[in-house]
């Protein structure tokens, strides 16, 4: 497996619960990390692309991939809605 897609990973794990951790959303965590990995995976995709080479550890697109997860587990707080009591 390529070193990059292991990085990748572990953003793609890692943003979406350490945003949990924090402000203790997204409560859907597998549904996070699954968005946050196909974010991750299309930032890396799109900063190969472009060029880009700003953030970059290796080869992996690292700051592109983290901005990525962030947005996704940003999504999924949104999307769940307010917590039902």
């Amino acid at each position: 497996m390529p070193p990059a897609l292991i990085v990748l990973g572990l953003v793609a794990i890692g943003v979406p619960a350490g945003v949990r951790a924090v402000f203790g959303r997204p409560r859907a965590l597998g549904s996070a990390i699954l968005l946050a990995a196909a974010a991750a995976a299309s930032a890396q995709a799109l900063g190969e692309l472009a060029g880009a080479s700003v953030g970059v550890m290796g080869d992996a697109q690292l700051l592109l991939a983290a901005v990525g997860a962030l947005v996704a587990a940003g999504i999924v707080a949104v999307a769940e809605g307010p917590a039902k009591r």
